[in-house]
């Protein structure tokens, strides 16, 4: 595994792509989580909180990844506090933004 601060200056479009397709990744599978009521469902929002620490390649995505990390971290607290409806509102917009944010690079 290739360290994002290996790739610093060089990154792609391709690699800030794939860096954003992980994070979706783990989000999909927390929102799934807690949808089913499993009782893993704060570990795997912990894996989305973890994908969400350091920057990514070339640090482009900065101001996403910030608006991510408070997005999910309410999401967890609203979680842990049996508020499902917006614990589930703030996993699905982090959802889309970054899904929206790999539409828009993708054509880049």
């Amino acid at each position: 595994m290739v360290s994002l601060k290996e790739v610093g200056a060089k990154a792609t479009v391709g690699s800030r792509v794939g860096h954003l397709l992980r994070i979706t990744g783990y989000l999909e599978i927390a929102i799934i989580c807690m949808w089913i009521h499993n009782p893993r469902a704060l570990a795997t929002m912990g894996m989305v909180e973890a994908s969400l620490r350091g920057e990514g390649p070339d640090g482009k995505d900065e101001d996403l990844l910030k608006r991510l990390r408070a997005l999910v971290e309410e999401a967890r607290d609203y979680y842990a506090g049996d508020d499902f409806p917006a614990a589930m509102a703030r996993m699905r917009v982090a959802q889309n933004l970054v899904d929206l944010r790999i539409v828009a690079i993708g054509g880049e």
